[in-house]
């Protein structure tokens, strides 16, 4: 039996990993000339660079031992700091109540506790319905606190008003339940690991940077005699009349080549994956594409000429003066990112494919970086220097009101094609986290080779913390 995996993201290696383990016939194509996805590095003199923060966590022990075991036990362990820098502050995301206390103004921290006490009041004569991202976040916050950390963030990284955006953003993306959940969390912290945003901890390869998962399942996954075949975009997948997916061609050096298949794992876009369906899809699935949209980053990268800019793994900049939405520094990931005199900073912005932030060139997208960081005093004025851009075009699945019913018209025509699965982040279209994408992947790969349903799309499905 012989599988063809369409993308070599984590999800797409993954599969491929534990079907090529299990001695079965797979090949995967890819149309980048790297395999990782997102979760790529490269090195840019003596710098090792990734698409904004990376980190693999999770409570899963046999998923932890499978990523020592694809990095061969080179790995280091760091705790978790993130922060949102805002009014000349530092507040640690998740909140955390002493530092809250400790840093906002008593006169607006009275404010937030009325609101907070006034909308909880209030929700015993009018439920507010959790209806879009603004009234989740009002209903548990409260109007201050949802102005000041939610939604001048979120509208910003999302370039959309928080109230046509999902609530379902809120419920993976912000850990407590409300603002009296992180009081309790703070004062009382659960001893059982059973909240994920309060596991600090994370692992990370201790040399190459996070891409070094995807270069060391790449390695393993072809000295176990599968193929990978880079820069080799999906231009077809033949359908035949039993809805079985029968080839799938890739365009490589020019030409095409045609691969046999038994059975398809698609980790690459799902809208990309159908358009590609021959024969091909019909008017509402086209329409229904149509109307899912993606959220673009370009990255810029700033060599700065001091040891380190900051102690944080990444700090969000939510002020709407400010460019840049977030900021990580690779150096506090692994010291082996950075030599000890310099530093890289990684400056966010996202955008629309095609609009002026996207087309912004090393030099333009620097400048707007560099001013950034010496606005919030995180750098001194020409201290940086712009090393390299990056762009990124499916960087976010926008959750939008009618995201949902659109989702759902695109997977039920994928799942009309009997011996394909769709899964990992781009697969189904879901914003999740790495370790979630491994995990799809190896459950998926446990579907093919068994011939039974291991679950695959119940990973990360549910109201969980992502962050």
């Amino acid at each position: 039996m012989h599988t063809v995996v369409l993308g070599a993201g984590l999800a797409g290696l993954a599969t491929a990993f534990e079907i090529a383990k299990a001695g079965g016939k797979v090949t995967i194509l890819e149309k980048e000339d790297y395999a990782g996805g997102m979760a790529t590095s490269w090195q840019c003199g003596p710098y090792w660079l990734d698409h904004g923060p990376h980190r693999f966590h999770s409570r899963d022990e046999e998923l932890i031992r499978h990523i020592y075991e694809i990095l061969d036990n080179q790995v280091v362990i760091r705790e978790r700091l993130s922060r949102i820098y805002m009014q000349g502050k530092f507040f640690h995301y998740p909140l955390k109540t002493q530092n809250l206390l400790q840093n906002m103004p008593k006169g607006i921290l009275m404010k937030a506790a009325w609101d907070y006490a006034w909308i909880r009041m209030v929700q015993l004569f009018k439920k507010i319905p959790d209806d879009n991202f603004e009234n989740w976040v009002l209903k548990r916050f409260g109007r201050t606190l949802y102005e000041i950390f939610f939604g001048t963030y979120t509208a910003k990284a999302w370039k959309m008003p928080c109230t046509e955006i999902s609530a379902d953003w809120a419920s993976q993306r912000i850990s407590q339940a409300n603002l009296w959940d992180t009081v309790k969390k703070t004062l009382r912290p659960p001893s059982d690991g059973s909240v994920r945003s309060l596991v600090s901890e994370f692992w990370y390869p201790a040399h190459g940077g996070i891409g070094e998962i995807g270069r060391k399942y790449a390695e393993k996954i072809r000295a176990m005699g599968a193929e990978i075949h880079l820069s080799t975009p999906v231009v077809r997948i033949e359908i035949d009349g039993a809805k079985n997916a029968r080839r799938v061609i890739g365009m490589k050096d020019g030409r095409e080549h045609a691969f046999e298949c038994d059975k398809v794992v698609n980790t690459m876009p799902l809208p990309r994956m159908l358009e590609a369906f021959d024969p091909g899809i019909d008017d509402e699935v086209r329409e229904a594409i149509s109307r899912l949209k993606y959220s673009s980053i370009v990255f810029s990268y700033l060599e700065v000429e001091q040891p380190s800019v900051s102690p944080d793994h990444w700090i969000y900049l939510p002020e709407k003066e400010l460019t840049v939405h977030r900021i990580s520094e690779f150096k506090n990931f692994s010291d082996d990112a950075a030599p000890g005199d310099r530093t890289v900073v990684c400056c966010e912005m996202t955008c629309r494919r095609g609009d002026e932030i996207w087309n912004l060139d090393l030099e333009g997208a620097a400048k707007i970086a560099a001013r950034d960081l010496e606005t919030v005093g995180l750098i001194e004025r020409g201290s940086a220097k712009g090393i390299d851009i990056a762009r990124v075009r499916y960087a976010y699945p926008i959750y939008d009101l009618t995201y949902k019913e659109n989702l759902e018209t695109l997977k039920r025509a994928a799942k009309e094609i009997g011996n394909l699965h769709t899964t990992g982040r781009q697969g189904l279209y879901r914003y999740n986290n790495m370790d979630h994408s491994i995990a799809m992947g190896r459950r998926i790969a446990k579907t093919v080779l068994k011939g039974r349903d291991a679950r695959a799309e119940e990973v990360a499905a549910g109201q969980e913390y992502f962050g």
